[in-house]
């Protein structure tokens, strides 16, 4: 066995000099090593896997050589045992077995900034309620939905960002023009093209109406639990009719498959930002189950991801010609998988009609784009009616629950899931509320607004039960008016709900002029202009072009009228969330 001395540099790069953490497997991410000689940056890729990164950018492959490409060959499951570290080829090679002292000299490999400085918050107040945001309407996971091939982007790659986020082309064609439904979705047209520059120059996207590329980078996802967010629905998403029509997929087309791929990519994030942390558990970014784990992990300061379904045919419940395509025990089955996925949250509908009610109509040509996809799906058009309610309009989908759908919503109050009320048709929605409100059950809105609208009524009523809402983003002014019109409804914490990745457009430029640098919304943290690559990214420019500028969009909501009731709303709002899962789950 061929010995080198390896030396190891305990100052970190990323973080001023402190004292060393015993060196274990883990603790060694981040950090500088010299390989024969040459200090080599050890960027993780895994939970005990790195690359080894040169000053010259190059990598270390499997044979000593240097590459400049990023992958299985350039990657090493690392061993410590005491003052010993064994680097074992992930591809296949003889390992080299060196001892370990300090060094200096490293160059970070690249990665998105998060230009956050400072001590994240965490703990509760005295009253011991939870201190920070929720955004419970977010979709870190969709790369996978329609089929896989119509978001480009990975919310993270073992392998770094230049395969994360390097190679839109592969997906979109050289000049976007294979984009089929991000043209269709910003011009209801198919053709179409766009700059597919992502890493590192950023010159073609994100946007703020990109529609079809990744904004929710795990490190733009940090900015955000920086600045103050500390409870994250991670909705997983797939509609299968829309699945059916792209021509291209990695994947089938199936609802629950694609659920299970998202649940499994969260997972997979979990341990990447463990392994950037320094090991199992130590990471910001923290999946939860139950309620009385969220607080524990909100309370120390980190970020608690819940886990979510918005689909169009939950357990493969689609509706053709008035025809329900499943049975009571297809739901039974289909809420035990479900539950032990780790799923806490689910839609009854999303886009179109299924064999458990009616969906909300839309507007727009995202609403043109759906009636396709309802046709399609179901081989009949909506069916319109008056609306239950004047405020919400002259037409409605006159669908409501089906007796399957009834079926549904006893099981999934069994089950202590909690029930989304966005997107179902009107009539639907006011079914759902006097069944749930026979078991003084609460109901969640998680992106108010988004497929139906609410009436102050309806917010009052959703309030008094105990239920949860979210606002959904606008420019800073509205969107601060709208947190505080729903703290009036008798909210005591409203979150957002931004749908980003979720084929909606974020907000644009701001005319405010926000300043930098701003302080988070808690914490000792001072945030800067994000810059991933060469890209520097600032709101008054960009608007919201991916999801680590809605924290620089919170900050400007607290300078406009109604900022510093929106700002305490906001920070009562995990509290919040938190409260009605318990009453779901009846510790409340």
């Amino acid at each position: 066995m061929r010995r080198v001395v390896l030396v190891l540099a305990l100052v970190a790069v990323t973080a001023p000099a402190q004292a060393a953490p015993k060196l274990t497997r883990y603790t060694i991410a981040g950090r500088c090593i010299a390989v024969d000689g040459t200090p080599e940056y050890f960027k993780a890729t895994g939970l005990g896997t790195y690359m080894l990164s040169g000053p010259d950018g190059m990598l270390r492959a499997a044979d000593g050589s240097k590459t400049a490409t990023p992958g299985p060959a350039a990657e090493y499951a690392a061993a410590v045992s005491g003052q010993t570290i064994t680097l074992t080829p992930t591809a296949g090679g003889a390992p080299v077995t060196a001892a370990a002292k300090l060094a200096s000299g490293c160059k970070p490999y690249p990665e998105a900034g998060v230009q956050a400085t400072g001590k994240p918050g965490r703990g509760v107040r005295k009253d011991g309620t939870l201190i920070g945001f929720a955004d419970a309407h977010v979709h870190i996971t969709a790369q996978y939905r329609a089929g896989g091939s119509v978001i480009y982007g990975e919310n993270f790659d073992r392998f770094g960002i230049s395969e994360a986020l390097g190679h839109d082309a592969d997906v979109h064609g050289p000049d976007g023009s294979l984009d089929v439904t991000g043209n269709l979705l910003r011009t209801g047209k198919p053709t179409g093209t766009h700059d597919t520059n992502g890493w590192p120059s950023f010159t073609g996207w994100p946007v703020y109406d990109t529609y079809t590329h990744q904004q929710v980078y795990y490190r733009w996802l940090q900015r955000m639990w920086m600045d103050g967010e500390r409870l994250a629905v991670a909705q997983t998403i797939e509609d299968e009719p829309l699945c059916n029509i792209e021509p291209t997929r990695s994947h089938s087309c199936s609802e629950t498959d694609t659920v299970k791929l998202e649940v499994k990519a969260l997972q997979d994030l979990q341990d990447y930002v463990d392994a950037q942390s320094g090991g199992p558990a130590k990471g910001w970014f923290r999946l939860v189950y139950d309620p009385a784990q969220a607080r524990k992990v909100i309370a120390a300061g980190k970020l608690a991801v819940v886990i979510g379904v918005e689909s169009s045919d939950p357990f493969g419940c689609s509706e053709k010609n008035g025809q329900p395509q499943c049975t009571k025990a297809d739901v039974d089955n289909g809420i035990r998988l479900f539950h032990t996925l780790g799923i806490r949250a689910l839609f009854i509908a999303h886009w179109v009609d299924n064999a458990f009610a009616g969906a909300a109509l839309e507007g727009g040509s995202n609403g043109t784009f759906i009636n396709l996809l309802q046709q399609e799906e179901t081989g009949n058009p909506f069916m319109t009616g008056p609306c239950p309610d004047p405020q919400q309009g002259s037409s409605c989908n006159s669908r409501g629950l089906t007796d399957l759908g009834q079926y549904l919503i006893g099981k999934l109050m069994d089950a202590h899931m909690l029930i989304e009320a966005d997107h179902l048709a009107e009539q639907a929605r006011e079914q759902v509320t006097a069944l749930t409100e026979a078991r003084h059950y609460p109901l969640v809105s998680s992106h108010n607004g988004t497929g139906g609208f609410w009436t102050k009524a309806q917010l009052q009523r959703l309030q008094r039960d105990g239920g949860y809402v979210s606002a959904t983003e606008e420019d800073a002014a509205p969107f601060a008016a709208k947190i505080a019109r729903y703290g009036s409804d008798g909210f005591k914490g409203v979150g957002i709900g931004t749908d980003t990745g979720g084929f909606a457009a974020l907000p644009g430029p701001q005319k405010s002029a926000l300043a930098y640098p701003f302080p988070a919304l808690y914490g000792k943290v001072r945030l800067g202009r994000e810059k991933s690559g060469t890209k520097t990214f600032d709101l008054n420019k960009d608007g919201v072009a991916h999801y680590g500028l809605m924290a620089d969009l919170l900050a400007d909501v607290t300078h406009q009228k109604h900022g510093a009731r929106a700002r305490s709303l906001l920070m009562h709002s995990a509290e919040a969330y938190v409260e009605t899962w318990e009453r779901a789950v009846g510790t409340r």
